[in-house]
């Protein structure tokens, strides 16, 4: 099965109503010092957003998801900005949580992602949502983790993660959990033979699905679903890396056609 990229997506039709919009001349490279990183999670039923300052979490502010349209989505990110006495103009950096996920719900925050990116020069980094929902899982025990996410027409996107190097400094307890495989499209039946046990098994899909299996200990509700504050550490941690991503070039992640265009094209081939 093919993981698919969306399509370049336009601005939002209201324009940002932002004060003193300037470029930063901040690099895709650079590592600003003492600036501002700002994360978006509009990936599920649930919206929020993340301020920090170098490594240091300074602030969540959370939604329900009837407030993740764009104009929405940029009042809240005001609201926040305020709260720090900021502007958008004080941001260098802008972590989007980039799917799998809603297709609204990841057009939106992508696509006020790339408007930071086009007009104020904020530095992009395409979080995703998998990694976000596996640091969910950073105060668990567990010998292995299994995220299992988008559950529809009896498959799963899963992903494994283990424990690696040592956190940074407040981020939780134990190794950070990093990626043991690259996530992948898997069928319902088959899941259970490629995660080793005992394993944790956390992720939206085991809302939907029955997960249950030997060796397998489905982790609580509260873990399933992409938080803000996790966006922002994959989005820390990936600027380490240097994984910044033009914005022209920001897109959601998709793991099918929207439905409407499946059952369209289903109703040609009748």
């Amino acid at each position: 099965m093919i993981l698919r990229r969306g399509l370049p997506l336009g601005l939002p039709s209201a324009k940002f109503a932002l004060e003193n919009l300037k470029p930063r001349r901040c690099g895709y490279n650079a590592l600003p010092m003492g600036e501002f990183s700002l994360a978006i999670e509009t990936s599920c039923r649930a919206g929020g957003l993340a301020l920090g300052r170098d490594d240091e979490l300074l602030d969540v502010l959370e939604f329900p998801a009837g407030q993740r349209h764009a104009t929405q989505l940029v009042a809240r990110m005001d609201d926040l900005l305020r709260r720090h006495g900021l502007k958008p103009t004080d941001l260098a950096e802008v972590y989007v949580s980039a799917g799998p996920g809603s297709f609204t719900g990841l057009r939106v925050g992508v696509t006020v992602a790339r408007t930071l990116g086009q007009t104020l020069h904020v530095a992009c980094v395409a979080v995703p949502t998998i990694d976000a929902v596996a640091l969910n899982a950073q105060d668990e025990p567990f010998e292995h983790l299994a995220v299992a996410m988008d559950y529809k027409e009896r498959t799963l996107y899963l992903g494994l993660f283990e424990r690696g190097g040592a956190c940074p400094s407040g981020q939780g307890q134990g190794r950070e959990i990093v990626s043991a495989s690259p996530p992948k499209l898997i069928e319902l039946g088959e899941w259970p033979a490629v995660v080793p046990t005992p394993a944790l098994l956390i992720g939206e899909a085991a809302m939907f699905a029955d997960l249950a299996a030997p060796g397998i200990t489905i982790g609580q509700q509260e873990l399933f679903m992409p938080r803000p504050a996790g966006v922002w550490r994959i989005g820390r941690r990936l600027v380490k890396q240097g994984q910044f991503v033009d914005y022209r070039q920001l897109l959601p992640l998709y793991l099918r056609k929207p439905e409407a265009v499946r059952l369209w094209e289903k109703q040609g081939k009748a």
